[in-house]
């Protein structure tokens, strides 16, 4: 299991902001782990995610299991379950519960293959709604949702194999936007993930230093000529797909010239670029 975040999950709680860090916002929830990735085996493997209420009255949830894929626009599209699916071969206790405000759930999962898994990923998709109480549903004559997370789960089987073709990295300066093209030649998915930063034009330090600040940005000086940064969005691109990703910078307006550079890494491999 990995405590990562996966862009195609989808919560939808108000924002928190410094100010209210003593106190959760309404609405809020807590839920760990953000993804599950694991060894599929022979025998059963057995895991368990943790939900928090931190809104002021109680809630109802209800967990739903679905396979998935991701569209042409990188957004999550449920399909059908198949035998190979993982959604197929996963069990999860309890199915609805409700929770008191402060209280918190453990939902556990059993993941049992009823065939024998081919090598590569198996997927599903773990949905956590809240719904409406009774006196709610009264009022407005039917079910409404007040949040949905989604919890991607990749189960991997046999020999993994992440290759992939970076096909093309640009930048598109009247836009202000990166523009991957990456196509997945291998049997699980793969990512591009780093940071990008700009510079006055002639004042880049290097990849090195660029790597140092972005690891730990936090009490460290900024370095001369940094105008901004930030991290790559690590969207997932799945066996057998080419998406196309991209990346709109927000770059304070000035008449000064600027590069953009970017340092990451795909499947392993480094890749570090420079845009004049």
């Amino acid at each position: 299991m990995k405590r990562l975040i996966l862009l195609c999950l989808l919560l939808i709680v108000p924002g928190l902001k410094k100010s209210d860090a003593a106190e959760a916002p309404p609405g809020q929830i807590a839920i760990s782990p953000s993804m599950v990735e694991l060894t599929l085996e022979e025998k059963p493997v057995n895991g368990s995610i943790r939900m928090q209420n931190l809104k002021k009255e109680p809630v109802s949830v209800k967990v739903e299991v679905y396979n998935w894929t991701l569209d042409e626009q990188n957004h999550v599209k449920l399909i059908p379950g198949e035998a190979q699916s993982l959604d197929r071969w996963l069990l999860i206790s309890p199915v609805a519960f409700s929770l008191e405000p402060g209280g918190s759930q453990v939902i556990r999962y059993s993941i049992r293959p009823s065939v024998k898994p081919d090598p590569g990923e198996h997927r599903a998709m773990i949905y956590l709604t809240e719904e409406s109480n009774d006196k709610e549903k009264k009022e407005s004559g039917g079910v409404q949702v007040h949040f949905r997370y989604g919890m991607a789960v990749y189960g991997y089987s046999g020999s993994k194999r992440e290759t992939s073709e970076l096909e093309s990295l640009t930048f598109d300066k009247p836009t202000s936007t990166i523009k991957v093209v990456l196509r997945n030649t291998g049997n699980v998915h793969t990512r591009l993930t780093g940071d990008y930063a700009v510079w006055k034009a002639g004042s880049f330090p290097g990849f090195k230093t660029m790597k140092e600040y972005m690891d730990k940005p936090e009490g460290k000086a900024m370095p001369a000529g940094l105008i901004t940064s930030g991290s790559m969005h690590s969207t997932p691109i799945l066996p057998g797909h080419r998406r196309t990703i991209t990346e709109k910078l927000v770059i304070p307006a000035s008449k000064e010239s600027y590069v953009v550079t970017i340092y990451g890494k795909i499947g392993g491999r480094p890749v570090e670029k420079v845009f004049q």
